[in-house]
């Protein structure tokens, strides 16, 4: 696994396949298998949650439950001009309650 900030965050995000629906489908159902939840019904909501996570292992490698990064606002804007909400309701960065 890669240390939290040795990891530059790559300088062109549509380069990396993080944002096509395809490759977010698999990881969708990958991370179903896996924990067995079940994201939002909505298809925008539920690519953009995985697409944020398809980054950070991508920069971060698996961090587990427990551990958040922020996540560049580049990217950010990026994963919520390609699956917008349509009441641009979203969450934002929630750090883990301890």
């Amino acid at each position: 696994m890669r240390e939290l900030g040795k990891t530059k965050t790559p300088p062109v995000l549509p380069t990396y396949p993080v944002l096509d629906p395809g490759v977010l489908d698999v990881a969708y159902f990958q991370y179903r298998q896996e924990y067995g939840e079940q994201l939002p019904e909505a298809a925008n909501e539920r690519n953009r949650y995985t697409a944020y996570r398809q980054f950070v292992r991508w920069c971060w490698g698996y961090l587990g439950k427990e551990i958040r990064v922020v996540i560049p606002a580049c990217v950010v804007l990026s994963v919520r001009n390609s699956y917008p909400d349509p009441g641009q309701n979203y969450t934002g960065f929630r750090s883990v309650a301890g």
